[in-house]
C-alpha cells in the first residue's frame, strides 16, 4: 500500500514537472520567440490605419476658369471585428443611417479585406447623421466617419459628356487597379475625362494613426507614427472655350443632336455637345436604383455621346468628298453645265433632287452652292464606288480620329468587298451609289468625324488629332506637363482640289443661291456646307458642317439637329450664333 502511494506521488511529481516545462516552453515562445508576432496584434488592437482621401485633380477650361470642382462630403466606414462583434452596433448603425441591418452586415462582409482593415458602408451622409454618430460614438465600437471629395460644376457647363462621372471601384476594376493602391469602397472615373485621365486626377492617399480603447473607440490620434498628408490630384486644363460650349448647351436644349468645334491649327476641341444631357450632378451622389433605371431606360439616352459614338448618314455636307474624288480624277469640266429637271433617271428608278423643279443647268459651284442632288448622282456614277471609296478613307472616314475620350466609333464607308458580303457578288445595282453620293445609304459618319473633315478641308490637306487636353499640372510641385499633338497630311490630294472646294463653300455661305446663308456674319468669310439627311425613323436630319475664315481658318465645326429638318434653316444659324461668340471683339477683316 505504501509503495503503490509513493508511487503515484513520484508520478505526480513528474507529471507536474512536465507540465511547469510544457508552460515554461510556451511562455518562452509567447515571450521571446513569437514576441514580435503577438506586440504587433496587441499593436493592431490599440492603433488603427486610417486612409485619408485625396482632393481629387480640379478640371479648367482653356482660359483657366473651373468647370469641376470639389466640395467635402462625409463617409462611414467601420471595422468589421469591432462591429461584428454582436449585435448592438449594427442595429444602431441601421437606426441612424436607415439602413437594414442585413444589408450592413451583408457590405461588410462582402467588402472586407481583414478583420482590422475598415470599409466604407455609406458615402456623403448629411450633416443630421454626422451629429448623430458623434453623439453615439461610445455605442459604436469601431465606427468612424471620414472626409472624401464630391464633385460639383460651377462654371455653369453641364457637359457630361466630356467630364464623366464617378462611382465605386468594382472588384473587377480592383483587379485592373491592383498595383495603384485602390481599395473596395474607393472612388473611381468611370466616363469621360474622369475616367480617360484617372490616373492623374486621382491622387496620392494619406494615412494618420488614431489610438482606440479595448472597446474599439477613438481615444487620441498618433502623428507621430508616420503621419502623412493626402496629396492632390493633377488638374487638368482642358481645351474647351466655356463661353462657347455654354452657347451651344443653350441653343440646343430641348433638341437632340450634336455638335463639335475645333481649332483647326492645333486640334483643340473648342466644345462638344450631346443632347439630351444628364445633370452631372447626379452622379455626384451616390446613384439611386431608380435613377439609374430611368437614365438607362429614357429614349433620348442621354448617357450616350451621340458626337463620338452615334453613327449618322451625313447627307449632302458629304457631297464636298464626291467633288474631291471627281476633282482628282479628272471627272470635272468647270465649262460643263449638268441640267437639273428635279430628278435623275438611272434603269427604271428614279431619284429625286431636294428641290422640285430643280435647279436648272449647273456647273460644279452652283451644284456645290445650291447642294444639288442631280449634278452629284452624275458624277457619282462617273467616279465610281472604288475612287469614292478611297478619297472617303483618305479624309479619315471609316477610322477613329483619336479623340481622348473612350468609346469612339470608327463609322462606316462601304466598298465592293462591302457590298459583295453583304448583297453578294454582282448582285447590288448602281443605285447604291447614288444614294452614296448624297451621303446616304449604308454610309455613316459620326458629328466628330464631320468636323474632322472641315479642319481638313480648311487647312488644305493638314489635320490635327483631336484633343480634349490642354495640359496637366502639379499642385505641389507645378510641373506641367503637355500633351504631344500629332499631326497628318493628305498629300495624296492636290492643293488646287482644296482651293476649289473652298470657293464652292465660301458660295454655300455668301453666293446668291447659297443654301447656308444662314450662318454667315459681318467681317467674317465663313466656308461652309448644309446637309439634310434622310432618317427612316422620323424627320431629317439637320447637318451643318465648316469653317472660318476662308484663309488660315481657325474654328471648324459640325452641327447636326436630329429631325431637325434642313440643314440651312436650322443648323447653319446655329453655326452663325457659335461663329458670332468666337470672333466678338477682335478685328474683322473686310468681306
Amino acid at each position: 500500500m505504501k509503495n503503490n502511494l509513493n508511487s503515484l506521488k513520484s508520478l505526480y511529481k513528474i507529471f507536474a514537472i512536465i507540465a511547469f516545462v510544457m508552460l515554461l516552453g510556451r511562455l518562452a515562445q509567447l515571450q521571446l520567440w513569437n514576441w514580435d508576432k503577438y506586440f504587433k496584434e496587441s499593436e493592431r488592437n490599440r492603433i488603427r490605419e486610417i486612409v485619408l482621401d485625396p482632393p481629387r485633380g480640379i478640371i479648367y477650361d482653356r482660359r483657366g476658369e473651373i468647370l469641376v470642382d470639389n466640395r467635402p462630403a462625409y463617409s462611414v466606414s467601420v471595422i468589421p471585428y469591432e462591429v461584428l462583434k454582436g449585435e448592438g452596433p449594427v442595429n444602431l448603425l441601421s437606426t441612424i443611417l436607415d439602413q437594414p441591418a442585413s444589408n450592413i452586415k451583408q457590405k461588410i462582409k462582402k467588402e472586407k479585406i481583414s478583420n482590422f482593415l475598415p470599409v466604407k458602408i455609406k458615402r456623403q451622409i448629411d450633416f443630421s447623421v454626422l451629429s448623430t454618430l458623434e453623439e453615439s460614438r461610445l455605442d459604436l465600437p469601431g465606427v468612424f466617419y471620414t472626409i472624401e471629395s464630391k464633385r460639383f460644376y460651377p462654371g455653369g457647363v453641364n457637359a457630361p459628356h466630356i467630364f464623366g462621372y464617378l462611382g465605386e471601384i468594382t472588384s473587377e476594376e480592383l483587379v485592373r487597379w491592383k498595383d495603384s493602391g485602390y481599395l473596395l469602397g474607393d472612388i473611381i472615373g468611370k466616363s469621360g475625362l474622369e475616367f480617360q485621365f484617372e490616373r492623374f486626377l486621382r491622387g496620392e492617399p494619406g494615412i494618420k494613426y488614431v489610438e482606440v480603447d479595448v472597446l474599439g473607440r477613438e481615444i487620441k490620434d498618433l502623428p507621430e507614427l508616420s503621419f502623412k498628408d493626402p496629396n492632390s490630384g493633377h488638374h487638368i486644363y482642358l481645351t474647351i472655350d466655356a463661353k462657347l460650349q455654354r452657347y451651344l448647351e443653350t441653343v440646343m436644349a430641348g433638341r437632340r443632336g450634336a455638335a463639335a468645334v475645333l481649332d483647326p491649327r492645333y486640334g483643340d476641341v473648342l466644345a462638344i455637345l450631346s443632347k439630351p444631357d444628364y445633370d452631372p450632378e447626379i452622379f455626384s451622389s451616390p446613384l439611386t436604383p431608380e435613377i439609374w433605371k430611368q437614365l438607362i431606360n429614357d429614349d433620348g439616352h442621354p448617357l450616350y455621346n451621340r458626337v463620338c459614338q452615334s453613327l449618322y448618314p451625313p447627307g449632302s455636307t458629304y457631297k464636298l468628298v464626291l467633288a474631291a474624288a471627281a476633282l482628282e480624277t479628272g471627272h470635272v469640266n468647270f465649262n460643263q453645265k449638268i441640267f437639273c429637271s428635279g430628278s435623275y433617271r438611272l434603269g427604271n428608278r428614279t431619284f429625286d433632287c431636294w428641290k422640285q423643279g430643280g435647279h436648272g443647268a449647273v456647273n460644279f459651284f452652283d451644284a456645290i452652292e445650291q447642294s444639288c442632288n442631280v449634278y452629284f448622282y452624275t458624277k457619282g456614277l462617273e467616279v465610281g464606288l472604288e475612287s469614292w471609296s478611297k478619297y472617303s478613307k483618305l479624309f479619315g472616314f471609316g477610322t477613329q480620329t483619336g479623340i481622348d475620350l473612350p468609346n469612339e466609333s470608327a463609322g462606316l464607308v462601304p466598298d465592293k468587298t462591302y457590298f459583295d458580303s453583304k448583297y453578294g457578288e454582282r448582285k447590288w445595282s448602281k443605285g447604291l451609289i447614288l444614294n452614296l453620293a448624297v451621303g446616304q445609304g449604308d454610309l455613316l459618319t459620326t458629328p466628330l468625324q464631320m468636323a474632322y473633315f472641315a479642319m481638313i478641308v480648311g487647312n488644305e490637306g493638314r489635320a490635327y488629332k483631336p484633343h480634349l487636353l490642354r495640359k496637366i499640372v502639379d499642385p505641389a510641385t507645378h510641373h506641367t506637363a503637355y500633351p504631344q499633338i500629332d499631326s497628318v497630311a493628305v498629300h495624296e490630294i492636290l492643293p488646287d482640289t482644296f482651293t476649289k472646294i473652298k470657293q464652292g463653300m465660301y458660295l454655300v455661305v455668301n453666293g446668291p443661291h447659297g443654301t447656308g446663308r444662314g450662318a454667315s456674319i459681318p467681317g467674317v468669310k465663313v466656308c461652309g456646307k448644309t446637309g439634310t439627311a434622310q432618317n427612316p425613323h422620323g424627320d431629317s436630319h439637320a447637318w451643318f458642317i465648316g469653317f472660318a475664315p476662308v484663309d488660315k481658318p481657325e474654328i471648324a465645326f459640325c452641327i447636326l439637329v436630329e429631325n431637325g429638318g434642313g440643314g440651312g434653316a436650322v443648323a447653319a444659324p446655329i453655326a452663325r450664333g457659335l461663329l458670332s461668340i468666337h470672333f466678338e471683339n477682335r478685328p474683322m477683316a473686310a468681306n
